[in-house]
């Protein structure tokens, strides 16, 4: 579903795009260059067990980086020019730092005994930056009394839970409460349960790994603010000396609790070097305007020796880019080459929160005030349960927040060269998946770079090791590859430049 402010523009337009669209011969031309099989051949490099998985900042994304780069090369494209050696690294690659951070830095030391993560502790944000000691702890039962409560300005409180509640309601039930303990100024948040294991069990994963942030920005804390650690009951009681939890389950709220525990914070982080490669095509004269087409080739890497090769995500998005940048280049070699310039750009760290594009965006090689459009790849090599029935389909996301030109110009794209059915279902303002905000492109479109985003939609093999080669469909690629060269196609080189006309979100 499009907006109304888009549907209108549409109809206004209607006859002006019927009038005007026809086929432009130099465009099919170059057009060739985006094909099945040559989709088939780098795709199936990328997403092979060698590349192991493309993991941001590790051995396989360096190696799709040096492959991406060397096909660039190959297909005569130049050096991005540039007046900063550090911006741009060995002519196409723009580097950028992130501090990689490990889950469980935090463990609680007692009585001789040492309570770990994912053992006798469990938390799902890590406020706590340095080693705490612990002279006394505030108990406030179960928790339903800390609305409200004063006098807890940096103390250490601890509740408890009997486990009698659904696991999942007790979770959610955790932020009202940890909401209320940060109000009244604790800082750290003990809730001592007799369902551990459980808990690990069925949310371990959620909370266990790495992650990442670029190394220029300075790490935040969760919204409460307050230090929130799941203890097993069984294994705090005996640091509590005389108070054990039993006894305690008799005090009234606000009780003190003399203890000699020290909260240790372990340094958990490294410095990890990551890039994103970019092709450069140089527009005639309009030249110092640009259309930028992105996709990520990083992906999530491996887990023990299974490799999850992401062919669909982002291999798909990532080799679209290379065909189209081998057609741009052919073109430009030729003398047919684009009037604004093209940037085509794979991006890293997406997987890790849209880092790479990120990082971009604020540290632009060519200015954004002067960046006509971004049109982002993600996922386009597979057919989805919703459209079990229909022909040649592609979501589009995004194309009329910021620009109904934009959108008018993706759509005559489409009716002149592609004809694929259009799906704007996950372009609805309430979309529950909330996609919008979800790949390279919000980072643009954040700055008031008008974006679309491409995508096939999401299947059984999502972020698993059996999103693999084999199924993907490359006729669908090809034509979905396709459509983004020809929007590009027509955005560079249409005489005005799209106008932006929507609000950013």
């Amino acid at each position: 579903m499009i907006s109304s402010r888009v549907a209108l523009a549409v109809l206004c337009n209607a006859f002006l795009l019927v009038a005007t669209a026809q086929i432009d011969s130099v465009a099919v031309r170059y057009a060739k260059y985006v094909n099945a099989d040559e989709l088939k051949t780098h795709l199936t490099l990328l997403a092979s067990d060698a590349f192991e998985g493309r993991d941001t900042g590790k051995k396989g994304q360096k190696m799709a980086a040096a492959y991406l780069r060397e096909q660039f090369v190959q297909y005569g494209i130049a050096p991005v020019p540039t007046s900063d050696p550090a911006a741009i690294v060995n002519g196409y690659y723009q580097p950028f730092e992130l501090v990689e951070e490990r889950s469980g830095s935090i463990s609680i030391e007692g009585s001789g005994r040492t309570l770990a993560f994912l053992k006798e502790l469990l938390y799902f944000n890590e406020n706590l930056t340095a080693d705490r000691t612990v002279r006394e702890l505030v108990y406030y039962g179960d928790g339903s009394t800390l609305s409200g409560a004063k006098g807890l300005a940096g103390k250490v409180v601890l509740i408890k839970e009997d486990g009698a509640t659904n696991l999942l309601q007790f979770v959610g039930g955790l932020r009202g409460i940890g909401t209320n303990a940060a109000a009244a100024g604790a800082e750290v948040l003990l809730v001592a349960t007799p369902r551990m294991q459980e808990l690990v069990a069925e949310m371990g994963h959620y909370v266990s790994g790495t992650r990442m942030r670029l190394a220029d920005e300075v790490p935040g804390k969760t919204s409460t603010g307050v230090q929130v650690i799941l203890v097993d009951a069984s294994a705090l009681d005996p640091l509590l000396g005389r108070n054990t939890l039993a006894s305690l389950a008799k005090r009234k709220p606000g009780k003190k609790i003399p203890v000699e525990l020290l909260l240790r914070h372990e340094a958990t982080s490294q410095r990890v070097l990551s890039e994103n490669v970019l092709a450069y095509i140089e527009g005639s004269d309009k030249k110092e305007e640009l259309v930028v087409i992105t996709a990520h080739y990083d992906h999530i890497g491996m887990e023990g020796d299974e490799v999850y090769n992401g062919a669909d995500d982002d291999g798909s998005g990532t080799v679209a880019l290379l065909g189209i940048a081998q057609a741009f280049a052919k073109a430009k070699a030729e003398g047919n080459g684009p009037r604004r310039s093209i940037l085509v750009m794979p991006v890293s760290g997406e997987e890790k929160g849209l880092l790479g594009s990120k990082y971009y965006s604020e540290h632009p090689v060519f200015p954004l005030e002067n960046t006509v459009a971004n049109l982002n790849i993600d996922m386009i090599g597979r057919w989805d349960s919703a459209h079990a029935e229909s022909g040649p389909y592609v979501y589009v996301i995004g194309s009329d927040r910021l620009s109904t030109e934009l959108h008018a110009v993706n759509e005559e794209a489409n009716s002149t060269y592609t004809k694929l059915a259009l799906d704007y279902t996950f372009n609805a303002a309430d979309d529950p998946n909330r996609f919008y905000y979800r790949s390279d492109h919000y980072n643009f479109a954040r700055k008031g770079v008008p974006a679309i985003f491409y995508f096939s939609g999401v299947h059984e093999d999502y972020h698993k090791p059996t999103d693999t080669v084999e199924k993907i469909r490359f006729d669908l690629l090809e034509k979905r590859a396709r459509l983004t060269y020809y929007t590009a196609w027509l955005l560079a080189n249409r005489e005005g430049r799209i106008v932006v006309d929507g609000k950013v979100e």
